[in-house]
């Protein structure tokens, strides 16, 4: 019997061996490979999605591929929906937002409700400076009551920093999320920021935390008339942004800004992250998002030889051939780097959080 641990940062699987048999003769049917206590091993989520847009569920371990820095590498632990969630609802309280986060509060009873008793939610909110409205609970009524109170108790009348408010969240997933649990982010904004953009840092911010960030784009929250911010290329399968990723149906082709405000790069950073956006216009975006987050493959790998904590590998994940065979449109998302854990507590200190408490 294998289990996951988690030992000074490191995550390894261990052999806890099996029950003692009640004669000296060994089982016979040996596990295929031993897995072994001194090896640690990495972990690369991945969301596999239909020429639709819709997740493929019932993949197993041999539908993969993995490659880590060019070479193929053996997946040696393969699991989808049955690991614990830590996901973050980040929400834009900025200017013109409010109706925007009403449909998200409206939308949290059913939307909740894809998440499994083991999963935890913590609610932040940012215009130019970031708060933690709920820490990680368990409780989805304690998220849906907080969705509602925040909507009496913020003013929605501030400016925007939508590049400060990803990184403290992921500084926020640093310190309170589970080790042995899925990170993920989802948030809600209309993607216009005062402040500059910077798509590196954040992703980053999110490699190093090893969290995914979804996407909520509230459409023309600012009455700009404007679409949306993506540059699209088309395929045979439709718009594309400029990495390469479907665009969603519902989003233009190009932005207004504001006089004052530019795009964060909040769709292009969720893609790059292993995630998605979507157009909080579509009916069940919230619900959608977080069932999505719930159906993502885990798939784990060991190190390579000789690597170094918080160093960087490249990762790839494709579908095998038998695979592409059933689904010949499909596309597998996940993040494209890897960084090795840390032995010991990381020495970059996380920039704090403003914490606001309910009255």
């Amino acid at each position: 019997m294998c289990r996951i641990s988690t030992i000074l940062g490191i995550t390894a699987l261990c052999l806890l061996g099996t029950d003692t048999p009640t004669s000296a003769t060994p089982p016979v049917d040996d596990p295929p490979y031993t897995f072994r206590s001194d090896v640690s091993l990495g972990r690369v989520d991945a969301q596999v999605v239909d020429a639709d847009n819709h997740p493929i569920r019932g993949l197993r371990v041999q539908d993969f591929i993995l490659r880590v820095d060019g070479k193929p590498q053996e997946i040696r632990n393969f699991q989808s929906e049955r690991m614990p969630v830590d996901v973050v609802v980040l929400l834009d309280v900025s200017r013109s937002m409010e109706p925007h986060i009403q449909r998200v509060a409206s939308a949290s009873h059913e939307a909740l409700r894809a998440l499994g008793d083991q999963d935890r939610v913590a609610i932040l909110v940012f215009d130019r400076f970031t708060r933690v409205r709920m820490p990680f609970r368990t409780g989805r009524q304690d998220a849906e009551r907080e969705l509602e109170s925040l909507l009496q108790r913020e003013s929605f009348e501030g400016g925007t920093d939508i590049t400060r408010g990803m990184l403290d969240t992921a500084s926020y997933i640093a310190q309170d999320a589970r080790r042995d649990a899925r990170r993920a982010i989802v948030i809600v904004t209309d993607d216009e920021t005062e402040r500059n953009r910077d798509e590196a840092s954040v992703l980053q911010a999110l490699t190093r935390v090893d969290s995914v960030l979804s996407a909520l784009i509230a459409p023309d929250a600012l009455n700009t008339g404007r679409g949306s911010d993506r540059r699209s290329l088309t395929d045979e399968y439709g718009p594309r942004d400029r990495y390469g990723n479907r665009i969603p149906p519902g989003f233009g082709s190009y932005r207004m800004r504001g006089p004052h405000t530019q795009s964060a790069g909040t769709a292009e950073i969720a893609n790059q992250s292993g995630g998605d956006s979507m157009d909080l216009d579509q009916g069940s975006a919230f619900e959608r998002t977080l069932a999505r987050i719930r159906e993502r493959y885990a798939l784990y790998f060991y190190l390579p030889d000789g690597v170094q904590p918080r160093e960087s590998s490249s990762v790839e994940v494709e579908l095998s051939n038998a695979a592409r065979k059933r689904y010949p449109r499909a596309e597998v998302h996940y993040r494209r780097s890897y960084l090795a854990p840390n032995a010991s507590t990381d020495t970059e200190r996380p920039r704090p959080v403003r914490v606001s408490v309910p009255l």
